[in-house]
């Protein structure tokens, strides 16, 4: 019989890692599973080899997470990097996760769960976004952390914190930026006004926006009021066709970089039959989690991105609480002080999240991002169109997930992640439905790609 985890902790982001320090200080074994070469998550990839003139581009908040790498490193947890988790179950001693690692599936047991793994771009379903050339930012920014990997030259597209924050490394490597082209519809700023109260409660984050926002306006050609993109090129990309207040322009440019803000990955608390829910504000499903990490299965938690978007910091504050309270409810810790100390966490991640309302009410994404039409590609696994989805909808399809079966939509090797968001607002917008009652696409394992020899040699329990 193999080793039982007190605690499996799936991704190490800041979250994962601040989970997997406070649950080992407290003597519980502790296994971390990431799919990465080295721990950091996105925010700090590839933090632990960056090279001092990557270093200086990426700026003073990607260093900050120096202090919890090292924490994590020192920690006395078990970790494994480059594990692709394809499969999670319940277990009578329980939960069996499945990861592949160096080729081999590899099978752990815990009692207990905690999901820390991120977040990933609002899929944007515009017409020739499936073509070479088309990336998206975060992509983009892999690339820089990973390698040092730069275009000559790039058109930036869409709405978000990250678009602006990667113009600014760009900038700062010497990349020749096009345009940034931003989608952000102007109503957002009226929405997003009352909520200004709420941004000065964290003054420097808000003032590093500002000044963000306000050095690419100056420094790059920034467009504002932006709809209707396009992407031009018969087999790659060679260009951008967009709108401004009705008048159609074209810029030519071979790579393009699209964002649309993050969304919650909820495919591993859906499997578990986790509780999700629909937010009109962030536009997306997310994993329902209380003020510890909770879910509504016992013995799950979710901590950072994976439940709501919230940035670095609120990721690793999160990650700290579910880390502390597995823990204080394995009896293993039950002084006043960590008590105090979890209250003051609780209140702290609340206050963030409270500001973070100012970020997700300006940068909603546009309403015509979520009405694709024509040809264009939803499905690129299954090169799938939004006409196709949209005439079975308004045929009286009962949603996404008999789409699936009538198109095979949602049934590529990403299992849904990059289509499934966009066919939920085809058949609400057919049907004249709100998303909340558009039911997500249905997971079945497995998560990640498996071969059937990987699979047959894998671990028995």
């Amino acid at each position: 019989m193999n080793k039982i985890y007190d605690y499996l902790i799936i991704g190490a982001g800041p979250a994962g890692m601040a989970g997997a320090i406070e649950a080992s200080k407290a003597a519980l074994s502790v296994l971390v599973l990431d799919q990465a070469s080295s721990a950091g998550g996105q925010i700090y990839r590839n933090l632990g080899q960056t090279k001092p003139q990557q270093a200086f581009v990426l700026g003073n908040d990607y260093l900050a997470g120096r202090p919890l790498l090292a924490e994590f490193m020192a920690a006395n947890c078990d970790y494994k990097p480059q594990a692709q988790v394809w499969h999670i179950e319940t277990h009578e001693q329980g939960f069996i996760v499945s990861a592949l690692i160096n080729g081999e599936s590899t099978t752990y047991v815990a009692s207990h769960l905690l999901l820390a793994h991120g977040a990933m771009e609002r899929p944007m379903a515009i017409p020739g976004w499936h073509k070479p050339g088309v990336m998206t930012a975060g992509a983009g920014q892999i690339l820089l952390k990973s390698s040092g990997l730069l275009p000559k030259e790039v058109v930036l597209a869409g709405s978000g914190p990250l678009l602006l924050l990667l113009a600014q490394q760009y900038r700062a490597s010497g990349v020749t930026i096009k345009a940034l082209l931003d989608t952000t519809p102007k109503a957002n700023y009226w929405r997003a006004l009352p909520w200004l109260v709420a941004g000065l409660t964290t003054p420097k984050q808000l003032i590093k926006g500002l000044w963000l926002t306000l050095a690419q306006r100056i420094k790059v050609p920034y467009i504002t009021g932006v709809s209707d993109l396009q992407i031009t090129g018969e087999h790659s990309a060679c260009g951008v066709r967009y709108t401004v207040a009705g008048t159609v322009h074209n810029i030519a440019c071979e790579v393009i970089m699209l964002h649309q803000g993050l969304i919650s990955e909820t495919q591993m608390g859906q499997l578990l039959g986790c509780s999700q829910r629909w937010s009109d504000v962030k536009q997306c499903w997310h994993t329902q989690v209380g003020a510890a990490g909770q879910t509504s299965v016992a013995k799950i938690q979710v901590a950072g991105d994976a439940g709501a978007v919230g940035g670095g910091y609120v990721a690793q504050l999160q990650g700290r609480i579910a880390g502390l309270t597995r823990a204080h409810n394995a009896g293993k810790i039950q002084t006043r002080q960590i008590k105090v100390r979890l209250i003051w966490l609780k209140l702290r991640v609340k206050q963030l999240n409270w500001a973070q309302g100012l970020v997700e009410r300006l940068y909603q994404p546009a309403k015509w991002l979520s009405k694709p039409s024509g040809c264009t590609i939803v499905c690129r696994c299954e090169q799938v169109s939004a006409a196709t989805i949209t005439s079975i909808a308004s045929a009286g399809c009962a949603g996404v997930n008999q789409l699936k079966g009538f198109t095979r939509a949602g049934m590529g090797p990403c299992q849904g992640r990059q289509c499934g968001l966009n066919m939920g607002y085809l058949v609400a917008n057919a049907q004249n439905r709100p998303m909340s009652k558009v039911q997500p696409l249905s997971v079945r394992p497995p998560l990640s790609p498996i071969s059937l020899g990987q699979l047959a040699k894998g671990t028995d329990w």
